[in-house]
C-alpha cells in the first residue's frame, strides 16, 4: 500500500471471487468492477501476476474488468491495484487454480449379435444402442460396410439403430464406431 494523501480514504478495492476451473478451459474473467472510493472516484485500474506459470497474459489489464488467458495446470495469484482522482491507492488479490482435467475413458461399441437371414428377406436391424460411456456420453455413431459380396446399403449410418438392405446370398461385416463428448473412439 502506497503513502495516502491527508484527508482521502483510500479505495476499498475487490478483485472478486476466487476461481477454479478445469482444463481445458485456460482462460477465466478478473472482475474489480465492485471495487469503490467512498470519497471521490477510481481513475485507474491495474492487474498484475504474482504468482503462477508464465504465459498467463492478461488481456486488458488497465480496465477494472478483463480476461486472463493462456492459463495451465496450478495456482495464481493477480493483484488489482486501483487509484482514487486524489492519489490514493489500494490493492486487493484473487487466486486462480486450474486443474488437470481427469482422464477420459473410451466408450464401449456394441454393434449386437451376429444374425443370419434366409433370401428373399435382404435387410437386417443393425443395433448399437447397448453402446455406452463410462465416464460421458457418446456423440456420435457410425456404421460402415468393412466386407460382403456386393455393397449393401445402411440407411442411417450415424443413428445407434439402422436398417441395412440390398443384401445379396453372402457374408457381411459391418463395424460400428462410437465417439464420445472428448473424442474418444471404439
Amino acid at each position: 500500500q502506497s503513502p495516502q494523501p491527508i484527508g482521502n480514504n483510500p479505495p476499498a478495492v475487490d478483485a472478486g471471487k476466487d476461481v477454479i476451473i478445469t482444463l481445458p478451459t485456460d482462460s477465466v474473467t478478473l472482475d474489480g468492477s465492485e471495487s469503490r472510493d467512498s470519497d471521490g472516484e477510481i481513475v485507474s485500474y491495474l492487474w498484475t501476476k504474482i504468482s503462477g506459470a508464465s504465459g498467463a497474459a492478461i488481456t486488458s489489464p488497465s480496465l477494472a474488468k478483463t480476461t486472463v488467458k493462456g492459463l495451465v495446470a496450478g495456482n495464481y495469484v493477480f493483484q488489482l491495484t486501483a487509484t482514487d482522482d486524489k492519489g490514493a491507492s489500494d490493492s486487493a488479490l484473487v487466486r486462480i487454480t486450474v486443474n488437470v482435467a481427469p482422464e477420459n475413458h473410451s466408450p464401449v461399441a456394441k454393434p449386437g449379435n451376429s444374425v443370419v437371414i434366409s433370401l428373399p428377406i435382404d435387410s437386417i436391424l443393425l443395433d448399437g444402442s447397448g453402446s455406452s460411456d463410462p465416464d460421458g456420453k457418446i456423440l456420435s455413431y457410425l456404421w460402415t460396410e468393412i466386407s460382403g459380396p456386393s455393397a449393401a446399403t445402411v440407411v442411417s449410418p450415424s443413428r445407434a439403430k439402422t436398417t441395412v438392405k440390398d443384401l445379396a446370398a453372402g457374408n457381411y461385416v459391418f463395424q460400428l464406431t462410437v465417439t464420445d463428448d472428448k473424442g474418444a473412439s471404439d
